[in-house]
């Protein structure tokens, strides 16, 4: 069977992860990018609910009510710099959250054979 290589430009999305690091009050949190819907600068929130003990953002776009919440389990923040909207999907269902953060930085890779990889996908496939 004839095989041929990859481009340069599409090898290192068969080679590596490349993940999304958001920090949030100091602390620095990975998510493979595969997972990232968008990144908003400056969110204001559309209303902010009191669910199971903790306030939450809503982010309103369209027929889409997002949930915005503290990556540790708190009070959302009401003035955040950024919020990560995270799609997830079970069975055949699709969904939005959000996550607030201080800091976002896209170009991270670490390659497939690294010990933190199945700890950083494990939530989202």
């Amino acid at each position: 069977m004839y095989t041929s290589k990859l481009p340069e430009s599409i090898r290192s999305l068969v080679e590596q992860l490349q993940i999304v690091e958001v920090t949030w009050q100091g602390v620095p949190i990975q998510v493979p990018k595969f997972a990232v819907y968008a990144v908003i600068d400056s969110p204001l929130y559309d209303q902010v609910v009191y669910r199971n003990g903790r306030h939450i953002g809503l982010l309103k776009f369209g027929r889409y009510n997002i949930p915005v919440l503290d990556p540790f389990k708190e009070n959302v923040e009401l003035k955040p710099k950024f919020v990560i909207i995270m799609s997830h999907c079970r069975g055949n269902l699709f969904g939005l959250y959000g996550y607030t953060a201080d800091h976002v930085e896209f170009d991270i890779n670490l390659p497939f054979y690294h010990g933190s990889v199945p700890r950083i996908v494990q939530a989202y496939v």
